[in-house]
């Protein structure tokens, strides 16, 4: 069972970590495996790619590739006789060295190319490729649907991890770097985006054809190669000198500007952040259909999903400023310094993901920047303890996409912060400008960025990285203290209770100590080193509050018992945010008036929402002891924050008694954001009672931003165990409806636990759906319903399934069938 801390909890999960958690389940939720797969450490590399000339026809109607393709190799040692190249179900037409044919073989994903001498180290030859290829993935075309019938066809390339060679021969590896040309013929009418400068754009009147030539004179990894087909307006912005592009849909004008409007500010603010200048000719954003992230970061032209075009005040619950900084960060993080191995991944991804906090910092400020901190420990800590626990830095693995996951991204981030703690701002600034100027345009490894913080700092930070990089897990800190009032000692005994597993070690852990005693607050730094330490800290009277790292710069979980006047007084006076939102949440295990007081004062007064959504949080809790709490918690109702009001709802859910129910429903129906609308719902459907089915069936048409009300609607439905739901599921899978609502749906069968044969033929059915989360949703459902048919339908489906991601889903949903899991 993880160690519970009620400073984390599911009302804190940034919205999409929040969708993915059942809102009134023990947090974090238990379960953890051991983390296992194959070897997968970095290939050995014969040669590197030094340029790629692409020529390339696109082709809508067959949903066809046709390209020629110059590849100029320069040889790592010598005698290279031969080339392999990554290529995955091209039809190779030729393989040429300026004139002369060269013998080659397609073997599984590779292309054998015979040179046509021995190369010696540091020599260079060009070998030209003419194909075909109707790509599977790593190239994508995409239209009108029966659900969205007025979308024009778009196409647009996706290469991370190791996708590229779906579409054209390449070399696979983050550490072999290429400049690009690419030369795009395509409809009239369609627009083509890439990396690097537009240098000649030429129509075909006769053929019905524009061609675009795009040019990119810094060499970059095959993965970042980008091709973004359409029909775009384009909005032109700039950030100092570097132009800034936004290509949105043709008539989405307004909205795109809105969306993007923060970028140049963003540009700027990393620049100064990173100690280095923007390195690339413009900066593209590119929103495209069914795009199978967030966001991707190829090489001055970054991807984005065009659910995300909405204007600022349309959604209350999700704005895109993150995704934008994040994707944006990765123009230094992962295009201009990328890591030599993805088991190295989280020096992209946990830089792009700790940039989001120093945008924060830099928009709205610290104490929100802090909160987005606590949202990203919350989430890693879900995945730590109900899925698996492994190290930052892993090369066992079968799909590369399996580490992308919440240790690479929201642990780096919260591991750079600490270092970013640790060593001090100054020097923070300095070692991450030294570590960006050495290897610019380069492939990096943890040990450079220790070798920069050390030369900067002049600390031996191998304790640093070995137990937060190279080890797993997490501190759990268990804390007790004493007073003596005749030597005047406060005595803190700090017990590390984690378990040492192979993977997470005991932790050195600098941390503040926070006291006020004799009417001063004063701060004293300490250094855990062992399983169980006693610190002795002499004070001129017995402490009125103390407080262990009271900024939560350490990712860790507390259990320190304080007394409720303690947590009251911090909850008023503690000058860090994040310590009075653990005030509000410890105070939880008490219910006296004046803790009752403390905490509805602080839901309704504290200067910032988060403590204001702990304080509500709590009572809450509390109001599942206490009757009658109901309506004093719901009092602020719509005029709180949203992020306060979604606080509310949990609380009312929980408690669960007609009073909640009552403000539930008067929430749902009034509620402008959706996610809390949802919520609502959700606490409704928890409680169980008469006509809870009809009222969640009754807003289940209520238009919402990428189908989020729908899909908490369905869970709800799923919680109530209504036989009813399962037809309104089944229909909701239909492609009549948006693909949100029907990966909701079908992952809303299993959780409503009907394994009848309609429901099960639908899930086998829809193992093939068109769109890929469909596909791991019903592969999920299937595992949960386990009828006799579904190890056989699953394993069949991933025999030809293309996407990694989905392959990984499948083989999870095995496992669990197998009982392995």
């Amino acid at each position: 069972m993880p160690a519970q801390d009620p400073m984390f909890h599911p009302v804190f999960l940034g919205r999409r970590a929040a969708m993915e958690s059942p809102p009134f389940e023990t947090f974090p939720p238990a379960g953890r495996s051991p983390w296992s797969g194959p070897d997968s450490s970095r290939r050995d590399l014969d040669f590197h790619v030094r340029h790629y000339r692409i020529a390339l026809d696109v082709d809508f109607a067959r949903k066809e590739l046709r390209g020629r393709v110059a590849i100029t190799l320069e040889a790592v040692r010598d005698g290279l006789r031969e080339a392999v190249l990554d290529a995955a179900e091209l039809r190779i037409a030729s393989v040429r060295a300026g004139s002369r044919r060269l013998a080659h073989a397609v073997e599984g994903e590779r292309l054998r190319v015979t040179l046509p001498k021995s190369l010696p180290r540091g020599r260079r030859v060009t070998l030209e490729v003419v194909y075909t290829a109707t790509p599977r993935k790593g190239f994508y075309f995409t239209g009108p649907t029966e659900a969205e019938p007025a979308r024009t066809a778009t196409a647009w390339t996706q290469g991370q991890a190791d996708d590229t060679h779906w579409w054209m021969p390449c070399l696979e590896s983050t550490e072999s770097r290429a400049t690009l040309e690419q030369i795009v013929t395509v409809p009239a009418g369609f627009r083509a985006i890439g990396n690097g400068r537009l240098i000649a754009r030429r129509q075909n009147r006769r053929a019905r054809t524009s061609t675009w030539h795009w040019k990119q004179e810094t060499a970059h990894p095959a993965y970042l190669t980008s091709l973004v087909v359409g029909k775009y307006a384009e909005i032109k912005d700039r950030a100092g000198d570097t132009p800034v592009q936004y290509y949105v849909p043709r008539g989405q004008e307004r909205v795109g500007r809105a969306v993007f409007r923060k970028t140049p500010k963003m540009i700027t603010t990393f620049e100064r952040a990173f100690g280095h200048p923007y390195p690339y000719p413009k900066y593209a954003q590119i929103a495209v259909p069914d795009f199978i992230y967030g966001g991707m970061e190829n090489t001055s032209a970054t991807t984005m999903f065009d659910r995300m075009l909405q204007m600022p005040g349309d959604s209350l619950d999700e704005g895109y400023d993150s995704l934008i900084a994040h994707e944006l960060a990765h123009q230094w993080w992962g295009d201009l310094v990328t890591c030599r191995h993805w088991s190295e991944g989280w020096l992209n991804e946990g830089f792009a993901t700790y940039a989001e906090i120093i945008w924060r910092e830099a928009d709205t400020g610290r104490e929100d920047a802090d909160f987005a901190r606590l949202e990203q420990m919350c989430s890693y800590l879900v995945e730590d303890s109900s899925e698996y626990r492994r190290r930052i830095v892993e090369t066992r693995y079968e799909y590369s996409t399996e580490i992308f996951d919440r240790h690479l991204y929201e642990k780096g981030a919260l591991v750079l912060h600490m270092l970013r703690a640790l060593v001090g701002e100054e020097s923070w600034r300095r070692a991450i400008r030294r570590y960006v100027t050495r290897h610019a345009f380069g492939a990096v490894e943890t040990s450079d960025l220790r070798r920069a913080f050390e030369e900067e700092t002049g600390r031996n930070l191998a304790w640093f990285f070995d137990q937060w990089v190279h080890g797993g897990g997490h501190p759990e800190v268990r804390v007790t203290r004493t007073y003596d009032e005749e030597t005047r000692t406060l005595t803190l005994v700090l017990e590390q209770t984690q378990a040492e597993d192979g993977v997470t070690p005991v932790f050195r852990i600098p941390m503040m100590l926070e006291v006020v005693a004799g009417g001063k607050r004063v701060r004293i730094p300490i250094e855990v080193h062992e399983r169980r330490e006693t610190h002795q800290i002499p004070l001129p009277s017995r402490p009125r509050y103390v407080a262990l790292d009271p900024e939560h710069h350490v990712m860790k979980v507390l259990d320190f018992q304080r007394t409720d006047e303690e947590l009251r007084y911090g909850l008023a006076h503690s000058p860090h945010m994040l310590e009075r939102v653990r005030c509000a949440r410890e105070l939880a295990r008490h219910a006296d008036p004046r803790t009752i007081a403390a905490l509805l004062a602080a839901s309704r007064g504290d200067a910032f929402w988060g403590v204001r959504a702990a304080a509500a949080v709590s009572l809450g809790e509390i109001g599942t002891r206490v009757p009658g709490l109901a309506e004093r918690i719901g009092a602020s109702g719509m005029r709180a924050h949203t992020r306060v009001r979604r606080a509310i709802a949990w609380a009312l859910g929980l408690i669960g008694d007609e009073a909640s129910l009552k403000q539930l429903k008067r929430l749902a129906a009034a509620e402008k954001s959706t996610f809390n609308a949802g919520l609502a719902l959700i606490g409704i459907a928890k409680a169980g009672r008469a006509g809870a089915f009809e009222t969640l069936r009754a807003e289940l048409d209520r238009p919402s931003h990428r189908d989020m009300l729908q899909i908490l609607i369905f869970d709800g439905m799923a919680l109530l165990k209504d036989a009813r739901s399962l037809d309104l599921f089944l229909e909701r899978t239909e492609s009549r409806y948006r693909n949100e609502t029907r990966g909701g749906a079908t992952r809303a069968i299993g959780k409503l636990g009907i394994a009848s044969p309609p429901a099960v033929a639908r899930l086998v059915h829809l193992l093939r759906d068109p769109w890929f989360r469909v596909r791991s949703a019903a592969a999920w459902s299937l595992s949960k319903l386990k009828p006799p048919e579904a190890g056989a339908a699953i394993a069949d489906a991933l025999r030809n399934e293309p996407l990694d991601q989905v392959r990984y889903a499948f083989r999870e949903a095995l496992d669990r069938i197998r009982g392995t899991k």
